[in-house]
């Protein structure tokens, strides 16, 4: 449960960051891309090994890492996307409604335990994610412009990268494929999502849509360790024992109450009573699912 604790608390921490680089006009993209690398620095620092090695090209975990590293730069691409075009409301929910595959995936696909209680949990942490993320933010002009159903894709595909990143975890630690005390895995990740960025950074910067600044430079580097930790963490709370239907709803519902009562006492935002309630469902959620 400690690491569990540890993961949601640099999740949060990696939330207010994107706050403050919105606020100081730090680039996200080009931020993520040089964090990915930091992210590699740091597994460096922590194991002793860079990623890509001839040990771990045959290792039976690397078509997953080299998966979740696209992924990675997929999500985040389709999650910016979702922020422009519907709001940064539903790519929120969007992301965290991630458990509705990654529950489901982890009780019937490896036969996780499940009951009343824990059923109860899942809907109000559901409840909870809609609630407490209702209206945050006033809606921008690209959000609040009528969209055709041609759209709809982008959140849709939002939801199913995210999901897809936690379902491939899960396979990860259920099948034993890599062993979780020794971070060359999510290094490999991080290395592969590093460089799929840095390509398309490359290109951007080639084609005048992107533009370098050390201020981007600077973000991403403080990022990396609370990003590289956030992952470590939560590979070691699914190898503590926890299970996966109980870790995924735990963290998500963790990282939205610490999150919006730091906006409380950080950025000084205020609750609606929508939102109050939704935190009331989010404490109910973490009682049933912890049975």
């Amino acid at each position: 449960m400690v690491s569990l604790l540890l993961a949601v608390a640099c999740s949060v921490l990696l939330g207010f960051l994107f706050k403050w680089f919105e606020r100081y006009g730090v680039h996200a993209f080009q931020a993520i891309v040089v964090n990915y690398f930091t992210c590699v620095a740091c597994g460096w620092l922590h194991a002793g090994v860079l990623p890509f090695g001839a040990a771990e090209r045959s290792a039976a975990w690397m078509p997953y890492a080299l998966m979740l590293g696209l992924v990675f730069i997929s999500g985040f691409n389709a999650a910016a996307q979702t922020v422009r075009y519907f709001g940064v409301t539903i790519s929120q929910v969007m992301q965290k409604m991630s458990i509705l595959l990654t529950v489901p995936f982890a009780i019937w696909v490896y036969g996780e335990s499940s009951s009343v209680a824990k059923g109860i949990g899942f809907f109000l942490a559901l409840a909870a994610i809609v609630l407490v993320n209702w209206r945050q933010e006033p809606l921008s002009a690209a959000a609040a412009r009528p969209l055709g159903m041609g759209l709809l894709w982008i959140p849709l595909l939002t939801w199913v990268l995210s999901g897809v990143i936690e379902m491939v975890l899960v396979t990860v630690q259920h099948e034993q494929l890599a062993d979780t005390s020794n971070p060359i895995f999510i290094t490999t990740v991080f290395g592969t999502a590093g460089l799929l960025g840095a390509v398309l950074s490359a290109i951007g910067l080639a084609l005048g849509r992107l533009r370098f600044s050390w201020r981007n430079v600077a973000g991403g580097l403080v990022l990396g360790l609370p990003n590289y930790a956030s992952m470590w963490f939560l590979l070691r709370a699914l190898a503590s024992g926890l299970e996966a239907s109980v870790v995924f709803p735990l963290m998500n519902i963790g990282i939205i109450l610490a999150t919006t009562f730091g906006a409380v006492w950080v950025f000084g935002e205020r609750l609606s009573d929508i939102q109050r309630w939704g935190i009331a469902l989010a404490v109910a959620a973490i009682i049933f699912i912890s049975f």
